[in-house]
C-alpha cells in the first residue's frame, strides 16, 4: 500500500511517541492503594523520623536519605532513623521511647510486600516503513511508504512492591496514613527508592497529613 510522505511521518512519529511511553512506562512507580484516616485535621508536622525496614545496611540509609530528601523538597523536617539506630532499624519498643524522648511529631515506616512476575500479552500492531526502488522506465529511484505488521508477543515484568506508613506521635499515637506502591521492572534498589520518595510525599501532601513549608 502507498502512502503520501505526510502520512508517513505521522505514523513513524506516532509510532516512536508510542514506543517511548511504552518505554518509560516500563519502569514506572504508581501508588495502587492508600488510605488517610478521615478523622485526622490537616496541622504541620516539625519533625519526621524516617524508618526504612531492611536487612542491609546500605540499602537501609539509600531509602531513609531519599525518603528525607523529597521531605525537606517540601519544607518537612525529617531525620533517617540510622543516624539514631546506625546498627540496624529499631523495634517497636525503641522506637517509641526514642520518638518521645525526641520529640518528633510522626514517624514514616517503609517496607517490603515482596516481589512477583506477571505477564502480559503485548499486541501486534502495524507500521510504515519506507521501502526504496528504482524504476526500470526512468532509471531514479523513488521511495514508497508500506504498511508493515509485527505480531503480538507476550511480555514478563518484574512487580516490586512496598508499603508505606504514617504514625503520628501526638497524644497517644495512631496510623493516620498508608500506601501501597507497585514498581515495574526496576533498574536497581536506588531507582525504586527515588520514584517511590517521589511518589509518597507528594501524596502525602496532597491527602493534607504533611503540610508543606
Amino acid at each position: 500500500m502507498l502512502f503520501r510522505s505526510r502520512h508517513s511521518r505521522f505514523a513513524n512519529t506516532a509510532l516512536a511517541a508510542f514506543a517511548l511511553v511504552t518505554l518509560v512506562g516500563c519502569a514506572s512507580t504508581s501508588l495502587v492503594n492508600m488510605w488517610r484516616d478521615p478523622t485526622y485535621p490537616r496541622q504541620p508536622l516539625n519533625s519526621t523520623l524516617v524508618v526504612a525496614l531492611r536487612r542491609d545496611p546500605a540499602s537501609r540509609r539509600a531509602w531513609e536519605d531519599g525518603f528525607v530528601a523529597s521531605l525537606k523538597s517540601h519544607g518537612i523536617n525529617a531525620t533517617p532513623s540510622y543516624t539514631v539506630f546506625p546498627d540496624a532499624a529499631p523495634d517497636t519498643s525503641a522506637l517509641a521511647a526514642t520518638v518521645r524522648g525526641r520529640g518528633f511529631d510522626a514517624v514514616l515506616v517503609s517496607h517490603s510486600l515482596g516481589a512477583t512476575n506477571e505477564t502480559r500479552y503485548v499486541p501486534g500492531y502495524l507500521a510504515a516503513e519506507p521501502v526504496t526502488y528504482m524504476s526500470p522506465w526512468t532509471g531514479h529511484y523513488y521511495v514508497y511508504y508500506a504498511q508493515m505488521f509485527s505480531p503480538g508477543y507476550v511480555e514478563t515484568d518484574r512487580v516490586v512492591r512496598y508499603e508505606t506508613e504514617v504514625f503520628m506521635a501526638r497524644g497517644p499515637g495512631r496510623l493516620v496514613w498508608t500506601g501501597t506502591t507497585e514498581t515495574i521492572n526496576p533498574d536497581s534498589p536506588a531507582q525504586v527508592n527515588k520514584q517511590i520518595a517521589d511518589v509518597i510525599v507528594p501524596a502525602l501532601v496532597k491527602s493534607g497529613v504533611v503540610q508543606s513549608h
